[in-house]
Order: structure tokens, then C-alpha cells, then sequence
């Protein structure tokens, strides 16, 4: 056996003792760090699982909402169109009055001798009007029925059931 072994072979020993030490305390350490990561991990993967489950939840109730509010949008376009069925038969019905009553003005003109044009004109006026307000209601009724789909669709989003951003939860959207 070397002298120098003989010599030195207590500091060599502890030396020996301290690395194993060292190393085995960085072994077990990093047993302990995958095993907190691998926990994190879990944890993590649990609560995307939590909060994917209660968007879906939100999600179906927000589609069940929207259908409902959409059945409701088609059923008011309905009684709308039934609404629109009756003003048109209406304003036919005035245009007819209209009709006859010029003609009568017009052969009570004839018949005392006035211009046909000075006793016809409010008819004609009446007539243009009643013309140019159903031209006018079918313009807004259809803006109206185009209208109906979409703020249905809105008024399930905004109902306030999706839940803030936690991003937005601490500082606000515009700190």
C-alpha cells in the first residue's frame, strides 16, 4: 500500500463521505422535486379539467338560452309577418276606398261642370301617402326581422354568465 494512502487515508475517508453525503442528498432532493412537480402537474391538470367541465356547462346553457330566445325571435317574426298580412290587406282595402271615391269625385265633376283635376287631387295625394307608408313599413319590418337572429345571440352572451378573465379579475381590463 502506498504511504501517502496510509498517510492521508482519514481526510480521504471523510472527503469520500462528504461527496456521498452531497450526492445523496441532491439524488433525494430531486427524488422530492419530481415528485412536488409531478403533483403540481396533477393539480394542474384537475383544475383544466374543473374549469374546462363548467365552460362546457355555460356553453350549453348558453346555447339552450339562445335557442329559446331564437324560437322566440321566429315566433315574433311570425305574429310580425301576421301583423304585416293584415296592414297590407288594409292598406288594399283603403286603396280601393281610394279608388271609388275618386271616381265618384271625378263623375260629380263631370257632372257639375268642375275640372276632374281640382276634385281628384287630395284622392291622388291620399293615395300617394298610403302607397309610400306601406313601402316605408316593409323597409323597417324587414330591418326589424334581419335585426331579431343576432340580438337574441347577444342578449345570451351578455346575460353575464361567462366569468371574468382572472387576468381581469385582479387589475380591470385597462390598468
Amino acid at each position: 500500500m502506498p504511504i501517502w494512502l496510509v498517510k492521508w487515508w482519514k481526510p480521504l475517508a471523510v472527503a469520500g463521505l462528504l461527496i456521498t453525503a452531497f450526492l445523496g442528498g441532491w439524488v433525494t432532493n430531486g427524488w422530492r422535486k419530481d415528485s412536488e412537480i409531478a403533483g403540481m402537474k396533477l393539480e394542474a391538470a384537475s383544475n383544466a379539467r374543473r374549469i374546462d367541465a363548467e365552460y362546457r356547462k355555460i356553453e350549453r346553457e348558453t346555447a339552450a338560452d339562445f335557442v329559446q330566445r331564437l324560437e322566440k325571435a321566429n315566433e315574433d317574426v311570425r305574429l310580425s309577418n301576421d301583423e304585416r298580412d293584415r296592414a297590407r290587406a288594409d292598406a288594399d282595402s283603403l286603396r280601393g276606398t281610394i279608388a271609388r271615391e275618386r271616381r265618384r269625385a271625378s263623375q260629380a265633376a263631370a257632372s257639375a261642370g268642375i275640372p276632374e283635376e281640382s276634385i281628384t287631387r287630395a284622392w291622388d295625394i291620399l293615395k300617394a301617402c298610403a302607397d309610400e307608408y306601406q313601402a316605408l313599413a316593409a323597409d323597417a319590418d324587414a330591418a326589424i326581422d334581419d335585426i331579431r337572429p343576432g340580438a337574441a345571440w347577444a342578449k345570451s352572451v351578455a346575460n353575464g354568465r361567462f366569468p371574468p378573465h382572472p387576468a381581469l379579475k385582479e387589475k380591470g381590463p385597462h390598468r
